[in-house]
């Protein structure tokens, strides 16, 4: 694998070599840390998070937009609000922040 640099292909092979045995324990493992819900499209979310370099809260944003409505029990609306309540504090933070520095 690369250093700071998520590769699909490179986590797909390390995921093939560690799951050799193929064991229930591996395949609910694997379930779990690459649901389904992420993985509409090309890319995986997190890829591009990682490539972007995007923080906590604007990662939040993106996972959600993405998943939203493909995530079982859980409404399109559901995810939007999610991703609006971590918008809303990533702008808050940028304007305190802002704000806090400014001279007096």
């Amino acid at each position: 694998m690369t250093n700071n640099v998520y590769d699909r292909d490179q986590w797909e092979e390390f995921y093939e070599n560690n799951n050799s045995d193929q064991s229930n324990e591996s395949i609910v493992t694997y379930s779990k840390t690459n649901p389904k819900h992420y993985q509409h499209g090309r890319i995986q979310v997190w890829d591009f998070i990682v490539d972007q370099q995007l923080d906590f809260l604007a990662g939040n944003v993106v996972k959600y937009l993405c998943r939203a409505g493909r995530k079982d029990k859980e409404s399109t609306l559901d995810d939007l609000l999610k991703a609006q309540v971590y918008l809303n504090k990533k702008i808050d933070t940028l304007t305190n922040d802002r704000y806090s520095n400014a001279p007096n």
